[in-house]
């Protein structure tokens, strides 16, 4: 994994996974209490998940922006353009819906009334997790890229 350089179209790696920690932790934070049925879950379980969460978010990002690069080119990525932009947030999308529905298939959670939600392939998922997939990888590649040099 390359860190900060001076070299333009490379993608800092070590950084967008930096800020899709940051990013998904003040997300998985704000959304988990209110979204998630997880209040009898007890204490350690809870940090424990959130925590699990966390980490598989990072990998979540990386995964989201290395099947992007591969799609339009490191270029496109470090530029973020429309191409960028619309290749993160596609793949982001099919990777949300995707991995959603597979948790809610092998029954990882459920969801409070508050969750928004929709019914793919006889199976009811979440809304907020398919926007945070979809957006939370994009932004972290953007603010990673902005800031290296």
């Amino acid at each position: 994994m390359a860190s900060r350089s001076s070299d333009a179209t490379s993608i800092p790696w070590t950084w967008v996974a930096a800020y899709g920690f940051l990013l998904n932790m003040l997300w998985e934070f704000a959304q988990c209490g209110l979204l998630y049925d997880m209040w009898d879950w007890g204490f350690w379980r809870g940090t424990a998940w959130m925590w699990g969460a966390i980490v598989g978010d990072v990998g979540i990002v990386l995964g989201v922006a290395a099947l992007a690069r591969l799609a339009v080119g490191e270029k496109a990525l470090t530029s973020m353009g429309g191409r960028g932009w619309t290749a993160l947030l596609a793949v982001g999308f099919v990777a949300g819906v995707f991995l959603e529905w597979m948790a809610k298939v092998l029954q990882l959670w459920g969801y409070t009334a508050l969750m928004p939600t929709i019914t793919l392939f006889g199976h009811t998922v979440g809304l907020s997790p398919i926007v945070q997939i979809t957006i939370l990888p994009a932004l972290s590649v953007v603010i990673a890229t902005r800031n290296q040099g």
